[in-house]
């Protein structure tokens, strides 16, 4: 195996050296058989250790489980009990795969494959994988891999190493880096640095690094830090505190101010007010003091009393007094009665009115209605009303008309709704229908037919054909329709075709096409037959593009029997997007068949948009082949783009050697645009390479108006070399200045009428 990574590895250094001696010239259909080459590490990126000695259980053999719960069925048994799960059976999934043996898991999960919809099938895989993982990562692993949607593969890959890395961390870290850069190796770094951060903290960080994924990019900073101050709280504030990007050391800096909150508020308080950053400090200590009054309030008020007037005391008192209302709610108001007016004590007040009414509803809608009329009451008010939504709807409806009409009612009447719908349709119904023709009674309506094509589709249909057409009623055709399917896909398509005709009607045939095409493709295309163009065009490309993610090879036939013409090459477009989905070196192999021309431009742009997610260097290298143009351009700035989200570093080496023709000069302005926001430092030096001034000046000014958030100094120093003309540093550097040396007045803040 390391051998043919190795050659395959030359192999596509030798295709990337044969653009750049100047083969960039061939046709799109020249570039098949290397696409097929170089995706080969995503289907099997790594050698596995040796299979552990697990046999799966013999079918008639009930013997074959042993230990615990798991002994006491046979793989029949729990066959039976696969085939009686329901989506919302999650508790029962995970007891049956905690008492399994790992013996059956193979068969187990043959079985639930074929017989399962997909809902109930993926929260199954997901609970049965893990320990399966386990026992035998190198089975696990080969059953993942060889998922034919890409999503579910991915997923699936994710799940193992989660298992094997409880087990055998260093084996599934090592593995994981042998991964091809991209969406799932990212996945795949953050289920290690997990498993790493509980027993080693320092060695995750040093993993994460070494995977070459961005920390930010990751969202693992928090995981290691808060384990890392458990067991050395000055050493891990010490590491975050030399972090190079200040957006990772502020989000190391809260992780650190949570974990040290729990053992020691006055220790962390005192590192807290030691950091340099203003910014920093103030979160900092905030999230402390909001830790410790979880278990101390009254020591964490005294402490915030004390503090100097200013931001920080503000904000350290709004965590207080929202921490003091989950115990004492009324303990709360009061303490907010001494709090300056303004959003602090505004959110205090609510959140305390809202835990009230969890303790006594009566006491604290009394309270609520005696306050006087204003922005503060609408708050409060609405808080109550947002806790009543679900375990009192009525109660809730009832205080509606005490808000003024606007965004902030309408809001809670779409809560209310969803609460009625869950527990009194009928009185659900009728109360909609006593609310004013607006947003609010449309929220309503959606929120409502929602949760009711959850419970009841049947009534919800009828409920649905009830509704004047609106968006409103197209909404819950489409939600009643997908809801249906589930259960019943004939029934769903029988109602939906009865319909009149509508965007609604054709919405949710859409999204009921990829299912239909699958279980009756001739039925679901002669249907399509008799569209008007454009709803022919939306139900082809749907349904493709979902039959495509199922059985890929039955949806390549079915295309050769339809005429030359737009239905095709609707059909077409949906085919490769949905192959793209699973398999772009597949979905680029056939892109290569198809005759030049818009249909095939169009098509390889959607490979590689979905390959340069997964394997960026392999869609950069089948990017280059193209024919100079359009299309090559948007290919390679679009997978530049990509790729510098997820690995910045490998990106910039890539575009570095690329030849200095038209494509590169979008593809840098592609570069500086992604890397801009998280580390502008790396994209300074490629500012100046770009040739058109008007891009040029564009990509200074989106770095500046980065870096002058994070690094003023730096930013200010670096803006002041560059070629911006004089007058846009200054509005930069200053903004609204430009206004007052003119003479102009300021434009006023918008006032927004409710």
């Amino acid at each position: 195996m390391k051998n043919f990574l190795f050659y395959l590895f030359l192999a596509l250094s030798l295709l990337a050296g044969g653009y750049f001696a100047g083969w960039h010239r061939a046709a799109i259909h020249f570039a098949a058989n290397s696409a097929k080459e170089t995706a080969a590490p995503d289907k099997n990126p790594a050698a596995f250790p040796p299979a552990k000695n697990i046999q799966p259980a013999a079918k008639n053999n009930p013997a074959g489980n042993s230990g615990g719960d798991g002994g006491k069925f046979s793989l029949e048994e729990n066959e039976a009990k696969i085939l009686a799960f329901k989506a919302d059976d999650s508790d029962e999934m995970q007891k049956l795969a905690n008492a399994v043996d790992p013996g059956q898991i193979p068969q187990l999960l043959a079985f639930a494959d074929k017989n399962l919809h997909n809902a109930v099938l993926q929260d199954l895989r997901g609970d049965l994988l893990e320990p399966w993982a386990e026992a035998d990562p190198q089975a696990a692993m080969a059953y993942a891999q060889a998922l034919a949607v890409k999503q579910d593969r991915e997923s699936a890959i994710v799940t193992v190493i989660g298992g094997w890395d409880k087990k055998e961390p260093d084996a599934a870290a090592a593995w994981v880096l042998q991964l091809p850069k991209g969406q799932l190796r990212n996945q795949a770094v953050g289920s290690v640095v997990d498993a790493l951060a509980g027993k080693n903290p320092q060695a995750a960080l040093a993993f994460l690094k070494s995977s070459g994924v961005s920390l930010l990019q990751s969202g693992e900073i928090d995981s290691i830090f808060e384990k890392w101050v458990e067991n050395d709280p000055a050493a891990a504030a010490a590491k975050a505190a030399g972090l190079s990007s200040p957006q990772e050391r502020s989000q190391a800096f809260n992780a650190i101010a949570q974990g040290w909150a729990d053992s020691n508020p006055q220790g962390a308080l005192a590192w807290a007010n030691s950091l340099t950053s203003a910014n920093d400090k103030q979160n900092a200590v905030s999230t402390i003091v909001s830790q410790w009054a979880q278990t101390d309030a009254a020591a964490a008020m005294s402490y915030v009393r004390q503090l100097p007037e200013g931001k920080v005391k503000q904000d350290s008192l709004e965590q207080v007094g929202e921490q003091l209302a989950q115990s004492d709610p009324k303990a709360a108001l009061d303490f907010a009665q001494g709090l300056s007016a303004g959003d602090s004590k505004n959110s205090v007040l609510s959140s305390a009115v809202e835990q009230w009414m969890q303790q006594d509803s009566a006491a604290a809608l009394a309270y609520v209605q005696a306050l006087p009329a204003g922005s503060q009451r609408n708050d409060i008010l609405q808080s109550a009303i947002q806790s009543l939504a679900n375990q009192d709807p009525k109660t809730a409806a009832s205080l509606v008309g005490l808000l003024p009409p606007g965004n902030m009612q309408a809001n809670v009447v779409s809560q209310i709704a969803n609460g009625f719908a869950s527990s009194d349709p009928q009185s659900a119904m009728d109360w909609i229908q006593t609310l004013p023709e607006g947003r609010a009674k449309q929220n309503a309506l959606q929120s409502f037919g929602s949760q009711m094509a959850q419970n009841d589709p049947k009534a919800a249909a009828d409920f649905a054909n009830t509704l004047p057409p609106g968006q409103a009623h197209d909404n819950l055709v489409n939600d009643v329709a997908n809801q249906w399917a589930e259960s019943d896909l004939n029934g769903a398509l029988a109602w939906v075709q009865q319909l009149p005709d509508g965007n609604g009607k054709q919405t949710a045939l859409n999204n009921l096409s990829a299912q239909w095409v699958e279980a009756d493709p001739q039925a679901a295309l002669t249907f399509a037959q008799k569209l008007p163009a454009d709803a022919q065009s939306d139900f082809l490309n749907t349904a493709a593009s979902g039959w495509a993610s199922q059985d890929p090879k039955a949806a390549m036939n079915y295309v050769q029997t339809m005429p030359a013409g737009a239905a095709r090459n609707s059909f077409i477009s949906g085919l490769v997007s949905g192959m793209a989905d699973n398999s772009p070196p597949d979905a680029a192999a056939y892109v290569a068949t198809l005759p030049p021309g818009d249909t095939q431009n169009a098509a390889a742009l959607k490979v590689v948009d979905d390959w340069s997610e997964s394997d960026p260097q392999s869609a950069a290298t089948w990017a280059v082949t193209f024919p100079a143009g359009d299309t090559r351009n948007s290919a390679i700035a679009n997978v530049v783009s990509g790729w510098a989200q997820n690995d910045p570093v490998g990106a910039g080496k890539w575009l570095s050697a690329l030849p200095d023709d038209g494509s590169k000069q979008g593809a840098i302005q592609s570069y500086v645009s992604q890397v801009a926001g998280q580390n502008p430092e790396m994209a300074l030096p490629w500012v100046q390479t770009l040739t058109d001034e008007n891009q040029r000046n564009e990509s200074i000014e989106q770095i500046a108006r980065s870096w002058l958030q994070t690094d003023p100094t730096k930013a200010t120093a670096w803006l002041n070399q560059t070629s911006l003309p004089a007058d846009r540093k200054a509005e930069l550097l200053n903004p609204g200045a430009a206004d007052s040396n003119t003479g102009l007045p300021v434009a006023p803040s918008p006032v927004l009428s409710q």
